[in-house]
């Protein structure tokens, strides 16, 4: 009897550990509480602020396209609508994406005036795309991560509970230096590339338990000129520093190399 006991305790530890993410290299994400990431495509196309031709996409993959650019320069927002052609097949899953800059060589106030021109720039976007999803894309320094935090607090509060938040985050956030409020984003898509000083080891660390935080397991972002990375997350984003061809992509997914998949278009 007192064997059964060990054992039965024994399992539920294991049970636990599971849960939180820190038995199993290959531990599955949960899946997303936002109904609209649930009928988001696995795997999701980024398109960036370039003329592009996804006519060739196949029927199972979306496109999350730039669809307005953002920069925060001293006291300004400038905002710089899309306007790169984008041609894509019917019926595509589209997810409109804010990206956010922040010059360098005039730092940002990072006031008020400019945390509201982000959220009312990212409520217009979010009715561009047709799958109630919306992302934003702003990588901040470490004394910025305030003015994200709040900005996107914001936009959760007014945007319609009906379209879900993705953001991007940085690697390291979803590692060591986690600092991300839990809550305010229903989906996190930390990028396995560019990850800087010592990435070898990080991706080794990534191939071997993913990412650690238990908001960044539903989605990872990877390049298509970065050496292939075992997904280490459900849902896909991957990006290209050139224009996305049909053997471009075909190089990123391994299970997609039947012609069957592919229409006519280059």
């Amino acid at each position: 009897m007192q064997r059964l006991l060990l054992f039965l305790l024994a399992c539920v530890a294991c049970s636990a550990l599971r849960a939180d993410g820190r038995a199993g290299p290959h531990t599955p994400p949960s899946p997303s509480a936002h109904p609209a990431l649930a009928q988001l495509p696995a795997r999701m196309l980024w398109a960036w602020e370039r003329p592009e031709d996804l006519r060739w996409l196949p029927a199972d993959t979306g496109v999350a396209y730039v669809a307005s650019t953002m920069v925060l320069r001293g006291e300004e927002a400038l905002v710089h609508p899309r306007a790169a052609p984008l041609l894509l097949p019917e019926g595509a899953a589209l997810v409109p994406v804010l990206h956010v800059d922040a010059s360098w060589r005039l730092p940002p106030a990072l006031n008020a005036q400019q945390s509201a021109r982000i959220v009312q720039e990212l409520l217009r976007v979010a009715q561009r795309g047709n799958r109630n999803v919306v992302q934003l894309d702003f990588e901040v320094r470490r004394s910025q991560r305030p003015f994200l935090a709040q900005t996107m607090a914001e936009i959760r509060r007014r945007l319609d509970p009906r379209i879900a938040l993705s953001v991007t985050a940085l690697a390291s956030w979803c590692l060591d230096d986690a600092w991300l409020p839990a809550g305010v984003a229903d989906e996190v898509v930390p990028m396995a590339f560019r990850m800087g000083p010592g990435q070898d080891a990080l991706r080794q660390r990534l191939q071997r338990h993913g990412f650690t935080q238990p908001l960044c397991r539903a989605a990872a972002g990877y390049a298509s000129d970065e050496p292939a990375l075992r997904s280490v997350a459900a849902r896909g984003y991957y990006f290209s520093p050139r224009p996305w061809t049909a053997a471009s992509w075909r190089a990123m997914q391994p299970g997609l190399h039947s012609a069957d998949n592919y229409s006519s278009h280059p």
